[in-house]
């Protein structure tokens, strides 16, 4: 197999790549680590929380059976 490359496909992958380190940038500036439970609008049900701040390394395994 034979990689033909132009002008056209390697700006294409230029602009892909810096497209792509420019969101992750983006991504990860407005990232807030802001503690808040979460509810529903509706019926002001509680979600499920999915990550806790904590200083110990522990691991939870979880299994949704209801779909």
């Amino acid at each position: 197999m034979f990689l033909v490359m132009n002008k056209e496909k390697i700006y294409a992958y230029l602009v892909s790549i810096v497209m792509v380190v420019f969101l992750f940038f983006v991504a990860t500036t407005f990232y807030t680590d802001k503690e808040s439970v979460a509810v529903s609008a509706t019926n002001q049900k509680l979600l499920p929380i999915y990550r806790v701040k904590t200083e110990e390394k522990k691991v939870a395994l979880t299994m949704n059976c209801a779909w």
